[in-house]
């Protein structure tokens, strides 16, 4: 996806805030012909786990180095862009017509933004301040610029309503999910040959997955919440959204042909789709920029809400603060909450979930929408559930998953609690349906769990080039984590390892013992493993503590299937509506995990609230 010049002049904010704690140092000797003054510049912009500062250094009018200074971003996933993009800058002599790096969107985009805040000082110019809105009587307020709530402003001005979209970061796009769509009867299913998918079959897969978890949990439906109404309202118009923003908007997938989700349970026919997320980003901002040209919507990047604006029972807006502490009152017949999920709340994760856990989510994923909703009357439900993968690693005291085990990939390895006792057949079916099965182990307790090994295991797995740590394949953070004992120890007895590990080494002594039988007979007869089992045979044992990461919390203000925010009585509180992550999964379909339900959804719920809403709004 390229730089999208366009779209950041006209959004003045996302400038604004780069320049807003930019610097200047260094010697000068006068404007140049390129109009570069010589010195060292530092600018900063929104990446995805934070700010990104960058330096730029100018030298004879012409830019010589960037550096970048300081960043949050994920260590692996963010490095293509910290190799590449100061590089380019210092190649082009500025940002224009560098493209974003595919898999790093948010990450490029915040080095960009802040060599360009770097380079307005570098001409002379001064830090702007962060605008406020122009729209005197906007009809539709939108709280926050990820993939809901782009569509969400879209669909509301497609229906003629006027909207304000405030966004707490300097840049549009959110989190964006992982990639996939999914959806029934759509086009690319029908073209694949598959004429016969319906909503009541994708719905049938909501309710047979449920019963999965009942049984798993020893549940019954009576004891946890769940909307069917809403997750019938997905299933039926799920496929129309995909065709919305691939065929209409011309987001690209991987392949057009559909498939059964990669990490989770199987779905009673194809229906999902690996897409290019960043994809997904270029084609929504282009569509609401058509808006913006129109007039009919507004953006006010680095602008967090902070409460919302009540008139007795009824929404009427919100209080915002910008990042120059500017505090603004924006009022509208109509809002949205599109604020996304909590992940990077250490609050409320805690509260609610995990007390040992790591996370995908970006640090900008605080819960402000919960707070608001809550603060309207708004009831939260399914708290307690969410979607987090098994195998995180937390290497320090960050929130942010920097490394992991993807468990299910690997053969040999034994999981066991803190009482140094196994717990779980650790491969489970081929077919991956006890995947959740097997990974809800890390959703108990205090949410720990390790993983043995032992030296000829790590050789084969090594011979495989198949690194333990994900993304490892020259197996450096394994070297570097065995060094720093903080998640990986190593030892030549079990029960050296398991007293490094902070395990009970008498009982991992026993697992080992009876689990070199089980692999010596082919058969577990604890837990019925019988696919891949390796003794245990000394030398050197490792042990990893892990924990659980999230991806997508699960629960959410309740809501009715018009997207309006409900009160602990079911009731429509006027005036609130909300999208995207807020929504709760397991509000929608219950508790379990279904891939590409997280993207698809922020455009389910987008183009019903911003509709609902701009309806509301406009006959109020």
């Amino acid at each position: 996806m390229k730089h999208n010049k366009r779209l950041t002049a006209l959004l003045a904010g996302l400038l604004a805030v780069s320049m807003l704690f930019s610097g200047c140092s260094g010697t000068t000797s006068g404007t140049s012909d390129t109009g570069l003054i010589d010195g060292t510049y530092e600018g900063t912009g929104a990446g995805y786990g934070g700010n990104i500062k960058l330096a730029l250094t100018v030298e004879g009018g012409k830019i010589t180095k960037a550096e970048v200074l300081e960043h949050s971003e994920t260590e692996g996933v963010s490095d293509p862009a910290f190799e590449q993009i100061p590089a380019a800058i210092v190649e082009k002599q500025g940002t224009e017509g560098i493209e974003t790096v595919a898999g790093c969107t948010r990450s490029s985009e915040g080095l960009l933004a802040a060599a360009e805040a770097a380079l307005v000082l570098a001409k002379g110019g001064e830090a702007a301040k962060v605008p406020t809105a122009t729209m005197t009587d906007p009809d539709v307020i939108v709280v926050g610029g990820g993939m809901a709530g782009m569509t969400s402003a879209i669909t509301a001005a497609e229906n003629g309503a006027k909207v304000l979209l405030v966004e707490k970061t300097g840049t549009l796009g959110g989190t964006m999910g992982g990639g996939t769509l999914s959806g029934t009867g759509t086009k690319m299913q029908i073209e694949s040959g598959i004429t016969d998918d319906t909503p009541e079959k994708f719905f049938d897969d909501f309710v047979r997955l449920n019963a999965g978890y009942q049984e798993r949990e020893g549940v019954s439906a009576d004891d946890y919440y769940w909307n069917q109404s809403l997750g019938m309202y997905y299933a039926q118009h799920s496929g129309e959204c995909v065709d919305w923003i691939v065929e209409d908007l011309g987001a690209t997938v991987k392949d057009r042909t559909p498939s059964q989700p990669t990490l989770y349970e199987p779905l009673n026919t194809p229906r999902v789709w690996s897409g290019d997320r960043s994809s997904y980003d270029k084609v929504l901002k282009a569509e609401l920029q058509k808006y913006i040209d129109s007039g009919m919507v507004e953006v006010l990047l680095n602008t967090k809400a902070d409460e919302l604006i009540m008139d007795g029972e009824a929404v009427v807006g919100v209080k915002t603060t910008n990042t120059d502490g500017v505090q603004m009152d924006y009022k509208a017949k109509a809002t949205i909450l599109c604020t996304g999920g909590y992940g990077y709340s250490e609050e409320l994760v805690k509260k609610y979930n995990f007390q040992n856990f790591t996370t995908t989510a970006p640090s900008f994923a605080t819960g402000d929408g919960f707070f608001m909703a809550e603060q309207a009357g708004g009831v939260l439900k399914n708290m307690d559930f969410l979607t987090a993968y098994a195998g995180g690693l937390k290497v320090d005291d960050s929130l942010t998953k920097k490394l992991s085990i993807r468990v299910k990939d690997f053969p040999y390895i034994i999981f066991v609690n803190e009482n140094g006792e196994r717990f779980v057949d650790e491969l489970g079916n081929e077919d991956g349906s006890s995947y959740d099965e097997i990974t809800s182990w890390w959703k108990k307790g205090d949410n720990r769990v390790w993983i043995m090994l032992d030296q000829a295991m790590v050789d084969d797995l090594k011979a495989q080039n198949k690194p333990i740590i994900s993304g490892d394949t020259e197996w450096k953070n394994f070297d570097e984590q065995l060094a720093n004992g903080t998640v990986l120890w190593s030892g030549s007895t079990i029960a050296e390892v398991a007293e490094k590990a902070g395990i009970n080494g008498e009982n991992l002594e026993k697992t080992i013992e009876k689990y070199n039988e089980y692999a010596k007979n082919g058969y577990d007869e604890e837990f019925g493993r019988t696919r891949l089992m390796k003794e245990f045979t000394g030398g050197t044992y490792y042990i990893f503590e892990t924990t659980p990461y999230i991806m997508i919390t699960a629960g959410g203000p309740d809501m009715n299937d018009k997207g309006q925010v409900v009160n602990a009585n079911g009731e429509a509180i006027p005036g609130l509506y909300q999208a995207g992550e807020i929504v709760g999964m397991a509000n929608a379909f219950g508790r379990t995990t279904i891939g590409g339900v997280g993207n698809t959804g922020c455009l389910v719920w987008g183009r019903l609230a911003g509709g609902s809403a701009a309806e509301y709004a406009l006959e109020a």
